[in-house]
């Protein structure tokens, strides 16, 4: 086929890349993008209906593989890096929300890299209705990567409208009152270990 890999597939518009991703055949993702020859940046950045890339959808790959092949297609266009989907998502954020660690903490490094460490950052921690990769983490009820976030020194160093933790999303809710609202945050002991150590990061505490 002329686009090879990036040949759209699915009524859904997703390419051979797309469905090989969202199957979690990693060594199958890899293979293709070795075969796949120079092409224009337009392909590259394909997206399907719910406007997902290729990266969108290797961000929601187990570990393994997961970090080779996000890597392997940073290579060919940094810019997957930046791109949104319908809901206003990066990659990065499509990560936070799928729970995946090894991806997440490797696109937060190259997300970081591409914006030299800060310009820009608030649209890759934060989709347009202000729900922030702290929310989605714990919406999700990936409880111990949200703790790595809510510690994670490289977002606490970002100039953000305001810290991860205190940040509000579109219904005013802070990422420490939203784990309140889920029981399944206070149990087990661990995890209550973690509302305690969140809660005393959050600057909107009592509010």
């Amino acid at each position: 086929m002329e686009d090879h890999a990036l040949h759209i597939l699915t009524i859904h518009e997703d390419t051979v890349l797309h469905k090989a991703a969202y199957s979690k055949q990693a060594d199958l993702v890899l293979s293709l993008l070795e075969d796949l020859p120079s092409c224009p940046d337009d392909k590259m950045r394909r997206k399907n209906r719910s406007g997902n890339t290729i990266l969108h959808e290797a961000a929601t790959l187990d570990h393994g593989s997961s970090v080779k092949v996000a890597e392997e297609m940073i290579k060919r266009d940094q810019e997957l890096l930046r791109m949104r989907n319908e809901l206003g998502e990066t990659p990065l954020f499509r990560a936070a929300r799928y729970g995946k660690s090894e991806i997440f903490n490797f696109l937060a490094g190259e997300s970081l890299k591409l914006n030299h460490g800060e310009k820009d950052m608030q649209k890759f921690v934060q989709r347009v209705d202000k729900t922030t990769i702290l929310h989605i983490a714990i919406l999700s009820q990936h409880f111990g990567l949200a703790l790595k976030i809510a510690q994670d020194k490289r977002f606490k160093d970002l100039e953000l409208d305001r810290p991860l933790v205190g940040e509000r999303d579109e219904d005013g809710m802070t990422a420490l009152q939203l784990l309140s609202c889920n029981p399944k945050a206070f149990e087990p002991v661990r995890r209550r270990g973690f509302l305690k150590r969140i809660s005393s990061k959050d600057p909107a505490k009592g509010a």
